[in-house]
């Protein structure tokens, strides 16, 4: 029996040690990498790292997602027609990143146009930006107290007499303005949608910038706590799909499936063995007389349950024997002379009923309802045998002082 049992379980244990070498035979592990605070894990890859990536860990296809870590805090974002840009934040769950300025003035590029984000796979998240046509003006410090506009923090010369604040692009209505300040650039900036509203109190143009990549697609995987690569299927070229996450022992679902019924049909064949030895145990311990040669099962004695009885019909009732005690009450047994069912004494001129063979009598009405319900004597509890006289019932005798006893006893 214990190698029966075993059998199953060794089949378990190498098809699952298995299926988790040929789930790391297929599937590239990918480490989480991290510059600073950020994480990096598929579709970007770091590079100049020491940490030694597959090259399948990373969307190769596409150089812009290859960061680079600046002075170990910095996470560079290098894109092909623009500086530089630094990543304060990727959230892989809705595929944005959060962009700046390294030197910490995107003003800056907006005033030389260099926020180019062709030829990337990143664009202004639509859901947030709108791009609008706004004009920097030089303007000397006091206008900002004069005019409702919000100067520009990080290109402001604060030691000078001359800041620099946003605008419209549409022309200047206030002669004063335009003749006070001077236009230095005009070009497309991009702002939230709600700011329009605000304007001119424009928010501070230095905030942080969220963009998207739309390609490849793997929120999915973020979402259910997977992580994103190539497929293992060469086939599929350069589709990706979600894998378990390493820190998840990097089970397929296929081995979490075999793991489980590895351990639960083991646990079952152990409960089924834990059972028959139990049993033969009993067996054991039973007398001999009480075992089974031909049949495993445990033999149990039990005692006999009675059989039901149920009650008479009133014919056979009614040819059970009547007697009519007379008028001084004399009885077949003097000392007998209380009813067994309603505890009540015998009187003159009284009914009984007898019962055949065992000959015990009660008050007529009593026994006749007690044999309605039961078959059976209420002082010695026989089942009598239908009586088969002839007659009905036995005549009734009156027992008078003149009368010889009757030969009958009970």
């Amino acid at each position: 029996m214990a190698s029966s049992t075993l059998t199953p379980v060794i089949f378990f244990t190498i098809f699952i040690i298995f299926d988790l070498q040929t789930s790391k035979a297929k599937q590239t592990i990918c480490k989480t990498l991290s510059c600073g605070d950020i994480d990096i894990t598929f579709p970007f890859d770091l590079t100049q790292t020491t940490q030694i990536q597959d090259p399948r860990c990373s969307y190769y296809p596409n150089p812009s997602f290859q960061l680079s870590c600046h002075k170990k805090t910095q996470t560079i974002l290098s894109l092909p027609n623009t500086n530089n840009l630094i990543i304060n934040n990727i959230d892989y769950k809705t595929q944005t990143i959060q962009v700046n300025d390294p030197e910490g003035c995107l003003p800056k590029r907006y005033l030389g146009n260099n926020f180019n984000l062709s030829g990337s796979p990143f664009k202004l998240n639509p859901e947030i930006y709108r791009l609008y046509n706004l004009t920097l003006l030089s303007c000397p410090s006091n206008v900002s107290s004069e005019f409702p506009i919000t100067p520009v923090s990080c290109l402001s010369e604060h030691d000078s007499d001359t800041s620099l604040v946003v605008s419209w692009g549409e022309p200047i209505e206030d002669t004063t303005l335009s003749e006070t300040c001077e236009v230095i650039s005009r070009g497309l900036v991009p702002l939230p949608r709600m700011d329009m509203t605000m304007w001119p109190f424009w928010v501070d143009l230095n905030s942080d910038v969220e963009l998207v990549w739309n390609k490849p697609r793997c929120e999915k995987c973020a979402v259910n706590g997977q992580v994103c690569g190539f497929s293992d299927d060469e086939t599929n070229g350069l589709q990706v799909e979600c894998f378990p996450s390493p820190s998840n022992g990097g089970l397929s679902t296929s081995a979490k499936y075999c793991i489980s019924i590895g351990v639960g049909l083991p646990g079952l064949l152990c409960l089924v063995v834990i059972c028959c030895f139990i049993r033969g145990k009993m067996r054991t311990l039973l007398p001999h007389n009480q075992r089974t040669s031909n049949h495993p099962s445990i033999t149990i004695s039990l005692e006999p349950l009675p059989s039901f009885v149920t009650g008479l019909d009133g014919a056979t009732i009614e040819k059970y024997p009547k007697i009519l005690i007379g008028e001084s009450g004399r009885l077949l047994k003097p000392s007998d002379n209380t009813c067994s069912i309603c505890l009540s004494e015998y009187e003159p001129k009284e009914t009984l009923r007898s019962i055949p063979e065992c000959n015990h009598y009660f008050h007529a009405a009593c026994i006749d309802e007690w044999l309605k319900m039961n078959g059976t004597c209420p002082i010695c509890r026989n089942s009598p045998e239908p009586y088969s006289s002839t007659t009905p019932y036995l005549s009734s005798l009156l027992l008078s002082p003149n009368s010889s006893p009757m030969t009958s006893s009970r």
